[in-house]
Parts: structure tokens; C-alpha cells; sequence
């Protein structure tokens, strides 16, 4: 697609500008010439300028001292020959100037002239592989052209900063996380607050695959799975939109595009290759556990005897952590490295990759862990972790178990150039990975000598396959893109909730039906998710001034496991969910600008869906009396409350009355057991307890009814209601007590769950002047309920009065941009609603759709870039997030002492561990050297700790990245890479599990390209 770029940025940017200082003569003008098709790769500028002097037909003056040891980025694209020529001096600090004769004399920009400086008419610079700008620079400056919030990485940065997970790709994302960053493995995206399934989709190279697995008593996980090694850039979009060819929701959107043969080859090369060598430090080969899967528990010693059903003290998985870190990257205990072959023509483009990383358990830093080190070994709430006390466990600069990995993958890609501007792409890739991962609620349990526990590692086998369509001929009604997509993804996680060891007790008088003393593995389970999708879009011009965008999308999701049911019989693990879902959206989405100066877009949404639970239809079938009844429905439960009630006068009188029987008694005792009679202190606080004039009373048997479907209100509640109406009502003494009103068996039906919804989006922009411009955006998004919120499970199962409304998101945007010949700027005010918000109860574990969340902020984005020095910084600021919900808040404490509204959410919910940092700061600048065969930049984060309203605690994290890489020639690189170099303590935003995050860590990095 081409778009118009401004005149005012240099070379190869989204603005195009000609510094030429004209000598200006009367009667001379100078005209314009025909564009041109230019192939010329990186290298020395004088060989650049001399093939286009030669293509152009140019004469150039210039003085030879001034291009010695310059270098040109090289140009492809169409351009007339000045236009070509300015793009070639761009930042090489050598303008050129048009003489009378028509030729042009080349000299150094300090000595041109600011008042004969000519700016060309705005040019056209096509997106993608075939135009002026790459993909990551496209991507890049797509953050300010763009009327909508995004943020982007390309494959230098990803490479650079990949870290010790996946998810370190999204550190230094203004207002962007991942959630559980460093146990299992995945990324489970946040964007500004919003996360969770189908909450933020994730695509590589336009397929999805996300799995949503269970993380004990502290929620799910969202995971996808990324090798870094693979991935070429990552744009974020934030909000709903409706972006073409790409799935967003709620939360907004990740796209992730995979290596290109535009990554491996210069322009102009036909074939070539590159090898990536990497070494680490900070890292230690892990001490797996050996499993006693088929013994007898009673023959294992050390075995928990008592207990096989609940082996927390598991001898075989107690390690002890070394904190012998090595320094050394070429040590053999976190290395990686690629081989990329590309071959790329007028007619088509050939990608083959083979990537391979083997990293061990790491280190976690050694400084300023005090806020971490309190006492209390033990992690009383197993919905959170205790970080208060995390250095007890996690002992800052030691080894941090179950955080290694190793990935093996495999990428091919082909494109072929079409007649009549068609494309035809296809792409196939195959990752096999192993993950160190242990259930979040056992991450923070220590043995007896502080040992960790160190589980089997999980294994993720997951396939992806694509053919992608485009034609894209000069006609204003057709820009047709389509995309047909299949992942499968076979995995063995630590998730289903059991134990690596687990047997059933059978040394007791009743065992349980089909119980064994033979242990077996209860903590992994396996899933076979399998998705076919697709995607269509075309934009039309139907006027100069409007134009329409039309696009749909498929996807057809079905799971299965290979996990046995066997009843109660293999305690907390959960059931193997298998089920089945579809949905499908279509959209259209009118741009209109009736004038320079203005542009609005208006367009609107449909989704529609059906789910199903095949692992519940299945026990049904069955007659499986689980499944076939819900157990704990009711209408309501009975509360009681206390009051301070007064004595009458005669009842005090006879109380009072009675003090003397009563010590008459108690002295007679005494001397039968040779006690000594009651003191006169005794007798006179007798007396004075006889003469109160209060009691207090406990009112039993309140009823209090929900609504039919298990939502409480406050007008109805016994006990609000008598603190409003009596003075003597005891505070604080609410309690529940009995049975529930009304239990019922309530029978499960099964079968589809269905919804659709219509939701509209618009937008509006003033261009204030060539450079600065303000836009607003309001959108709508319904999200319906995910596969993992439409299967039953342990942690959270359906409300068994009422199925799931889908969630429903309001979403406003107001954003100033500002743009400068070498910088930008942007400040983005949000607003983001979502009504009936899709979260688990606390109390009940149960899935009920809550009243709302609201998050509001502020983000600014900046950067600049004059060639020799660089840098960006961004900003965020939180200024609300609030959850609403009556039921929950009213069940958090009876008396009603809790608000109807909270900060990020109630207690035992998902969304408190969703909350994120209240402001962050991102800060990245560098410098190019020696004709920009050297770089070399510095990259501060700075996340603030947690508040008073957070239920997770944190310290402040200030951390410090670097790298230095230098360019022996076109054939070889070598680059060095400090990660958190202050050797910090600290913890992840979003953590859900008792881990640490990585120490100092230094990585060196040999690129061969050939």
C-alpha cells in the first residue's frame, strides 16, 4: 500500500527531504525529471553515487576527501534523480547543489547555505519489502503517522534484548507486559491493564494460537508461544480497532511477523546467508528430578507416608540451589545460534531458518533485596505470592529453579511476484520447546534446609502454516488481501494441578474406590489445540475523498488431551478439557476527508460465535452424576448479626441476687480440692459483671437471597439493613452460619453457547499544520467467552444459574502528534470501560460476569534521530483502575464494609494480579560512530513500587541495559549485551508465581552474513 510521507525527515524515513542549496540565477528553472526504478545495495557511498550517476545520466563535482570512508544505506524503490540523490546524502552530512550546466557539486553541509535551501514536493515511499522504508521502519514511524496508538520493535532490538524469556520482548513497551513472565515459558500480553484469554490476540505471521492454562489458586495464564530467534518485529496495537487483516479485541492486539529474506539479504543480492552465534552468562544447567512413576509409595523412602495424596515434601524434587554463578558467556550454559538461508528475485523471495537455544535455570540479581527479605518462610496466601519475604526463599544472587529452556526451530517462507501486481505467499514453521515450570502457588514452597522444589521440565511441539493472498492492481476498487492459516500445538505442562509423585493412600480402613499406591504424574497434563482460520480484506477508493474498507475473519478452534479421566481418585488435578469453538466477524469501515485540513472514519463490527464443551457432553452421555447435577445450587444463605440489648431492672436485681449462691458454690468446690476461697477482689468483679447493664445478642437464621443467578445485593442484606435501622447493631459481627437456603440439584444440560453483537467504531482528525495534528477515537469491542471460560475446570467453573454475557468494551482515545525534521512526539490520553467483565468469584470460584472495569491514563512517546545520535523515550501514567461489581464486593465482607468499587479488583479474583504498575518510564539513546560501523546504546527502565491499593507489593526497579556492537565489514558483526547491569532484586510486574527475575547478564553475539 503507498501512502504519503512528509518532506522533512532524512533518508529512508516516513518524510522525505532534499537539501539542495541552490545557486539561484535569474530566468532559471530547473525541471523536473521521470521517476526511476533504483536497485543499489549498502555500501561505500562513492560506489553508490557513481551507479547513480551512471543510471541517471548525472554529472557530479565533489571533492574526494569528502565520501573517504562513507558509507550509503543504499536505495530501491522509484525516485527522480534528485529525489535519489538526496536520499543517498542523507545523514551522511554532504549535501548536494544544482549548477547552471546541470550538474551538481557535492559539499559539505557546513558550508551550505540556510537561505538557499530548496524542500521537494512530498514524494511517495511504498511500505514493505519493494519500497524505500523496511518493515522495521515502517513499523517505527508507523507509531506517529498513524491515527492510532501502537508501539513497535524491530528485529535489531528483539535480538538484542530477548533476555532469558520470550516474554523480555515486550520490555521497554510503553504500557505493555507479560504476565508470569519467567515460569512456563509463554507470553501472556497486558495492554494498558487489559489481559487475559482472547483479551489481547496475539498472531505470528497472521496465525493464532493461544493457550490458556491453569496456575493453581493464582489464576490462568494466556500463553503463546514465541521463539525469539524467528521474529523479525512486533507491533502492538492498543485498543480495539479495526485494523485490516488483523484480529483485535478488548485489550487491542500483537502482531508478530517472523524473518523475512529482506533481513538476510542487502538490496540487490539475489542469494545469500547468515549464521548467528550467541553465548550467555548467568546461567546453570538445572538438576532435573528423577520420577518414581510406577513404585509403590510405601517403598520409597523419605516418601510422605501420611500424605502420598499431598507430597509437598516430595524428597526427589528437593534440590538444593547453588550460587556458584558463572561469568563466563561462552561457558556452555545459555547459548543459541541460527543459520538463515535466502534467496530473493523480480519473481519471487525464498526463506529457509534453523534456530536452536539451550539456557539453563539463571541467577537473580544480588542488590537491594531488603524490601524482599522479611521474615515468614512459608507463602500463607496461595492466591498471590508473599513478596515480602521472597529473599528468604528465592535467595538473591542464587541459582532460580524451574526457569530454563531449550527451542529448536525451523521456518521456511516463499513469496512469488505475480502478473498483474499479484502476490502469493506461503510459510510453514515448527518449534520444539522445553520449559522449566513448576504450578504457581508451589513456586514459592521450600524444604526443610531451603531447598527448592525443581519439577520435570514441560514440552511445547507446536506447528504453523499459512498462504497469504494480495493483488493489489491500479484500480481504486480492488486492494484485496487474504490469509488462510492453520497451528497445532500438542503440550505437556505442569498445569493440571496434582503432583510430579502422587499416590492414593490405601493404608486406611475405606480407600478410595480405584485408589493406587503406585505413584504417577498428577501435575502435568496435555492439550492438542488445533486452529483453522482466515482472513479477507479489500479498500476501495470510491472518490477522491472517501473511501471503504471491507474485511471478515474465520476461526475454527477445537481441543483435545490425551489426559485419562479417572474420577476423585488423582485429587487436584483437573479434569482434561476438551471442547470446541467458532467464530466469526465481519467489517466495514468508511475514510472520508472532505478537506486537507480534515479526516474521519466510521465503521462498525459484527461477531458471531458458538462454543462447546465436549468433555462435559461426553460425562453427561455418560451419566456421570458429577457432571449431570450442579451440587451447591441454593437460593440464598442465612446470615447473623449481634446487637447490645439492656438488662430490665428486675433482671439485673436478680442477677445481682444470685452473685452470692453463685460464690457460696464456688468457695464449697474450692475447699473440697484445697483451693482457697474466692479473694474479696474476686467476689466484688462478680458483683460488678451481676450489675451490667448491657448484653450481647446474636440474631440467627437472616435469610438473605441472591437473584436468581447468584448475584447478593446490599438493599436485601440482614445485616446492612439492621446497621441502617438499629442503633445498638455491633459492628463488624456479620457472619454467615447453616446451611444454604433452599440447596438444590440443579440439572446441566450442556450443549452450544451462542452470541453475536453489532459495535461501531469511529474516529476524527484535525491537521493543525503539514506537521502537528490531534485525533479522537471511540471504539467498541465485544469479547464472548473464551475456550478456557467455556470448559469446566478446578479453578473456576460456570455460574450454575446463568450462562456468560459476552464482555462489552467502551473505549476513547485522544492523541496529540508532533513532528520535527528528526524527531517526534505523541501524547495519547485513554479511557477504557468494559461492562460485564468475565472474571472468577473469590468465594465460590465460579465465573460470573462483574459490572465493570474502568482504566484511564496518559502515555507520551518520543524520539529522535539525527543520524549519529539516537534516542526514544516514553512515558505512562495511570490515573485510574477501578472494578465495580456490587455481588462480590458485598460477599467480600458481610458487614459491607467493602465498596462497591475497588482499585484493580476483589480479593481471589484474576484481575488483581492483572493490575500494572501505576506510572513507568522507558529511556533508550545511542550513538553510531566511525561511519556507523560502530553502535552503542544504553536502555533505562524505571518501574515504580506498588501502592497502598495494590495487592501485590513491589519495590522500585530502576534497571540499566547496554550494548556495543561493531561492523568488521559487510560479512561480519560482533555485538556485546549487558542486561540489568546493576546486578538488581526484583520482581516482574504481573508475577504470578514466587520468582525471581534474572541478574546481570552478558551476552556476546558473532554475525556472519555471506
Amino acid at each position: 500500500m503507498h501512502h504519503k510521507v512528509k518532506p522533512t525527515l532524512t533518508a529512508l524515513l516516513l518524510k522525505a527531504h532534499l537539501g539542495l542549496a541552490v545557486t539561484t540565477l535569474p530566468g532559471i528553472v530547473w525541471a523536473e525529471s521521470a521517476e526511476q526504478q533504483y536497485d543499489i545495495p549498502v555500501g561505500d557511498l562513492d560506489t553508490s553515487l557513481t551507479q547513480l550517476a551512471l543510471q541517471s545520466n548525472l554529472t557530479l563535482h565533489m571533492d574526494a576527501s569528502l565520501s573517504q570512508g562513507l558509507r550509503s544505506d543504499g536505495l530501491h524503490g522509484r525516485f527522480t534523480p534528485d529525489q535519489a540523490l538526496a536520499l543517498l546524502l542523507a545523514s551522511t552530512g554532504l549535501n548536494a547543489s544544482p549548477q547552471a550546466d546541470g550538474s551538481y557539486q557535492v559539499a559539505s553541509n557546513d558550508k551550505a547555505s540556510n537561505d538557499n535551501t530548496m524542500t521537494l514536493d512530498t514524494i511517495s515511499v511504498s511500505y514493505g519489502e519493494s519500497g524505500g522504508l523496511t518493515r522495521d521502519e515502517a513499523g517505527g514511524y508507523a507509531v506517529y503517522d498513524q491515527d492510532i496508538s501502537t508501539v513497535y520493535s524491530g528485529k535489531d532490538d528483539i535480538e538484542r534484548y530477548k533476555g532469558k524469556d520470550a516474554a523480555d520482548m515486550f520490555k521497554g513497551m510503553v504500557n505493555v507486559y507479560s504476565g508470569d513472565a519467567r515460569n512456563g515459558g509463554g507470553v501472556d500480553p497486558s495492554i494498558r491493564g487489559v489481559q487475559g484469554p482472547g483479551r489481547v490476540p496475539l498472531s505470528i505471521d497472521g496465525t493464532e494460537q493461544d493457550l490458556t492454562v491453569w496456575r493453581g489458586y493464582r489464576g490462568v495464564s494466556n500463553r503463546n508461544y514465541i521463539d525469539p530467534n524467528l521474529v523479525g518485529g512486533v507491533q502492538v496495537i492498543k485498543g480495539p480497532s479495526l485494523t485490516p487483516n488483523v484480529h483485535t479485541s478488548v485489550g487491542g492486539a500483537v502482531v508478530v511477523n517472523t524473518l523475512s529474506a529482506s533481513d538476510i539479504l542487502n538490496e540487490g543480492e539475489t542469494f545469500g546467508g547468515e549464521i548467528v552465534v550467541e553465548g550467555s552468562n548467568n546461567a546453570i544447567t538445572p538438576r532435573e528430578p528423577v520420577l518414581l512413576t510406577g513404585q509403590d509409595y510405601r517403598d520409597v523412602p523419605g516418601f510422605p507416608q501420611e500424605s502420598p495424596e499431598y507430597a509437598y515434601g516430595d524428597p526427589s524434587l528437593w534440590k538444593v540451589m547453588s550460587n556458584d554463578k558463572e561469568n563466563n558467556p561462552f561457558a556452555g550454559e545459555d547459548y543459541a545460534y541460527r543459520l538463515a538461508l535466502a534467496a530473493k528475485k523480480d519473481s519471487y523471495e525464498l526463506l529457509a531458518a534453523y534456530a536452536y537455544r539451550n539456557k539453563g535455570n539463571y541467577f537473580s540479581g544480588t542488590r537491594n533485596a531488603d524490601f524482599y527479605d522479611n521474615p515468614n518462610d512459608a507463602e500463607f496466601l496461595m492466591t498471590r505470592i508473599n513478596p515480602r519475604s521472597l529473599a528468604r526463599r528465592q535467595k538473591p544472587g542464587y541459582e532460580v529453579p524451574n526457569t530454563s529452556s531449550e527451542l529448536e526451530s525451523y521456518l521456511l517462507k516463499a513469496k512469488f511476484n505475480l502478473a498483474d501486481q499479484q502476490t502469493l505467499e506461503f510459510g510453514a514453521r515448527y518449534t520444539d520447546a522445553s520449559y522449566g515450570e513448576i504450578m504457581a502457588s508451589r513456586s514459592g514452597n521450600i524444604g526443610s534446609n531451603g531447598e527448592m522444589a525443581q519439577w520435570p521440565l514441560s514440552h511445547v511441539e507446536s506447528q504453523a502454516y499459512n498462504i497469504r493472498y494480495a493483488w493489489q492492481p491500479d484500480n481504486p476498487y480492488i486492494n484485496l488481501t487474504s490469509n488462510l492459516w492453520t497451528t497445532y500445538t500438542v503440550s505437556d505442562t505442569n498445569t493440571a494441578g496434582g503432583f510430579p509423585n502422587y499416590a492414593n493412600r490405601v493404608d486406611v480402613a475405606e480407600p478410595e474406590p480405584g485408589a493406587s499406591s503406585l505413584l504417577r504424574n498428577t501435575a502435568a497434563t496435555n492439550a492438542k489445540d488445533s486452529r483453522i482460520g482466515a482472513d479477507l480484506s479489500n479498500q476501495m477508493q470510491l472518490t477522491d475523498t472517501l473511501g471503504l474498507t471491507l474485511a471478515g475473519r474465520y476461526q475454527y478452534h477445537k481441543l483435545r488431551s490425551d489426559d485419562e479421566y479417572r474420577g476423585t481418585v488423582d485429587g487436584w488435578r483437573h479434569w482434561p478439557r476438551e471442547g470446541r469453538r467458532q467464530e466469526y466477524e465481519g467489517q466495514f469501515n468508511f475514510q472520508w476527508q472532505p478537506v486537507d485540513y480534515l479526516r474521519f472514519t466510521a465503521g462498525a463490527s459484527y461477531k458471531n460465535y458458538w462454543a462447546m464443551d465436549d468433555f462435559l457432553s461426553d460425562r453427561i452421555a455418560a451419566g456421570d452424576s458429577r457432571f449431570t447435577k450442579e451440587h451447591s445450587a441454593d437460593k440464598g444463605m442465612l446470615l447473623a448479626y449481634k446487637t447490645v440489648e439492656k438488662y430490665t431492672p428486675e433482671e439485673i436485681e436478680q442477677k445481682v441476687a444470685g452473685v452470692a449462691k453463685e460464690i457460696e458454690t464456688t468457695n464449697f468446690v474450692n475447699s473440697i480440692f484445697g483451693k482457697p476461697p474466692l479473694t474479696a477482689e474476686e467476689e466484688a468483679a462478680m458483683y460488678a459483671e451481676a450489675r451490667k447493664t448491657t448484653y450481647e445478642a446474636e440474631h440467627q437464621d437472616n435469610e438473605w437471597l441472591h437473584d436468581g443467578e447468584g448475584r447478593y445485593s446490599r438493599t436485601n442484606n440482614p445485616c446492612v439493613i439492621a446497621r441502617q435501622k438499629k442503633d445498638n447493631y455491633i459492628e463488624d459481627s456479620c457472619r454467615s452460619h447453616g446451611a444454604p437456603v433452599g440447596a438444590y440439584d440443579k440439572q446441566i444440560s450442556g450443549g452450544k453457547k451462542k452470541g453475536n453483537a453489532w459495535v461501531p467504531a469511529l474516529s476524527a482528525t484535525v491537521m493543525f499544520t503539514d506537521t502537528s495534528r490531534m485525533y479522537y477515537r471511540y471504539t467498541e469491542a465485544v469479547r464472548f467467552p473464551s475456550m478456557f471460560e467455556s470448559t469446566l475446570g478446578f479453578s473456576a467453573n460456570d455460574n450454575p444459574y446463568t450462562g456468560l454475557d459476552p464482555e462489552h468494551a467502551y473505549n476513547h482515545e485522544v492523541a496529540f502528534i508532533q513532528n520535527f525534521e528528526q524527531a517526534d512526539l505523541k501524547l495519547t490520553y485513554f479511557h477504557h470501560k468494559t461492562k460485564d467483565v468475565i472474571e472468577r468469584s473469590g468465594n465460590l470460584l465460579r465465573f460470573y460476569n462483574i459490572d465493570q472495569q474502568t482504566l484511564e491514563g496518559l502515555e507520551f512517546q518520543s524520539r529522535y534521530d539525527n543520524g549519529g545520535f539516537f534516542s526514544d523515550l516514553s512515558l505512562s501514567y495511570m490515573l485510574n483502575n477501578e472494578v465495580c461489581d456490587e455481588s462480590l464486593a458485598i460477599l467480600a465482607d458481610f458487614n459491607g464494609s467493602v465498596s462497591d468499587c475497588v482499585h484493580a479488583g476483589f480479593e481471589g479474583g484474576y484481575l488483581t494480579d492483572q493490575a500494572i504498575p501505576e506510572y513507568s518510564v522507558n529511556l533508550n539513546i545511542g550513538g553510531r560512530f566511525f561511519n556507523r560501523r560502530m553502535e552503542t546504546g544504553l536502555r533505562t527502565i524505571y518501574i515504580p513500587g506498588s501502592n497502598n491499593e495494590e495487592e501485590l507489593e513491589r519495590d522500585d526497579a530502576l534497571t540499566f541495559d547496554a550494548y556495543a556492537q561493531y561492523r568488521f565489514n559487510e560479512a561480519l558483526a560482533l555485538e556485546v549485551v549487558g542486561t540489568n547491569l546493576t546486578d538488581l532484586y526484583y520482581i516482574d510486574p504481573l508475577v504470578r508465581s514466587s520468582v525471581p527475575a534474572p541478574g546481570r547478564t552478558v551476552k556476546v553475539k558473532l554475525q556472519v552474513n555471506f
